[in-house]
């Protein structure tokens, strides 16, 4: 049944590892065999009655650890849950002031500081939070912003732009070129669904936009070491 010198050297291993009284799962383990490798090869095999007691109570005693592990993950889901909704509740409304900073320190941290206003990011939250942002703060709606997308050589660019075309209310005519990295170019292989929008803010005066929020940043720096 068994020819190559290394799956006999497996089959005799498997067969003396069910003879002592190991579980399919241990051998499989042991061995990198599949459990239905490891049954058909130890089919035959005759364990004792002691050795299929120890069994018997060590599948249960698996079973119940994993019903145990489950509970402890479903009790802390609800822990979780509950934080959360307490936490919410400890921000009862956005103020105006409370916007503008909120949306000032994300572009600190997403946002360009030289050359053009923009924003990358591929959080779908977000990108819609400074799209309302801007036009909230600054009254520079959606048809004053301009889009590219970073996307995998197998994502489906028409599919990805329409995604952030209908979650930004930013027109398809306002999309780039978009960037596409191609295959094997060494870098990470994770694909993101949706790939990365990076938005400019364009038009003429739109530069200044950039130095205001810059301003504030400095502001809110200041205020907060002071």
């Amino acid at each position: 049944m068994v020819q190559s010198p290394r799956k006999r050297f497996e089959y005799e291993k498997a067969q003396s590892l069910r003879q002592k009284g190991k579980s399919y799962g241990e051998i499989k383990k042991e061995l990198g065999l599949s459990k239905s490798t490891i049954s058909l090869w130890c089919r035959d095999v005759k364990l004792t009655d002691q050795q299929r007691f120890v069994l018997l109570h060590s599948s249960k005693r698996m079973a119940t650890q994993k019903l145990g592990a489950l509970a402890n993950k479903e009790k802390r889901a609800r822990e979780v849950l509950q934080i959360k909704n307490l936490a919410k509740e400890e921000i009862k409304e956005i103020s105006p002031e409370i916007f503008k900073v909120a949306g000032t320190i994300l572009y600190w941290a997403e946002g360009t500081k030289t050359k053009n206003t923009s924003i990358s990011n591929s959080d779908p939250r977000v990108v819609k939070f400074m799209v309302n942002w801007w036009e909230q703060i600054f009254g520079i709606g959606p048809a004053n912003l301009k889009a590219h997308v970073h996307i995998h050589y197998a994502n489906d660019e028409k599919k990805i732009k329409k995604f952030w075309s209908e979650l930004t209310r930013i027109p398809l005519v306002n999309f780039g070129k978009s960037f596409v990295k191609p295959k094997g170019t060494g870098h990470r292989t994770h694909i993101l669904p949706n790939g990365i929008i990076q938005i400019r803010v364009k038009g003429k005066g739109t530069v200044n936009v950039k130095h205001r929020i810059m301003a504030w940043v400095e502001k809110i720096y200041e205020l907060s070491v002071s």
